[in-house]
């Protein structure tokens, strides 16, 4: 089953974090054996974001990361295109504000896809399916 993975879901799989729900892990798991693991370009945005704010992902990290997931087979890096846009835009922005939340979201929505995330909004927002 092709899911789409959030950017903290996708730091910690790729780290073997035990910060993943077991759901999550065993449906990331699945996805990389089957070639089906999908993480939005707007992850590596997102997670860039971060090391200039919080610092909670170093650059090298993200580099690493980066380098990992363009280099597997296992996993689609998707675009930001006229279908994820269209899809960003309906999302109810009082319901989700974060635009990369919005974006990865909405790569989700495109694919018609789950989203493994951690996000209480997310999750609560509906407007996807979600694994946590």
């Amino acid at each position: 089953m092709r899911v789409v993975a959030d950017s903290h879901a996708i730091v910690w799989f790729v780290a073997g974090s035990s910060r993943l729900s077991e759901p999550a892990r065993e449906a990331l798991r699945a996805a990389e054996r089957e070639r089906a693991l999908t993480v939005s370009i707007a992850t590596f945005l997102d997670l860039w974001y971060v090391t200039q704010t919080t610092q909670g992902v170093t650059a090298g990290e993200l580099h690493r990361l980066e380098a990992t997931l363009s280099a597997s087979s296992a996993v689609d890096v998707h675009p930001i295109d006229e279908a994820v846009a269209d899809a960003f835009a309906t999302i109810d922005r009082s319901a989700v504000a974060d635009p990369w939340d919005r974006l990865i979201m909405a790569t989700a929505m495109t694919l018609n896809a789950p989203l493994i995330t951690r996000d209480a909004l997310i999750r609560q927002a509906g407007v996807v399916e979600t694994i946590w």
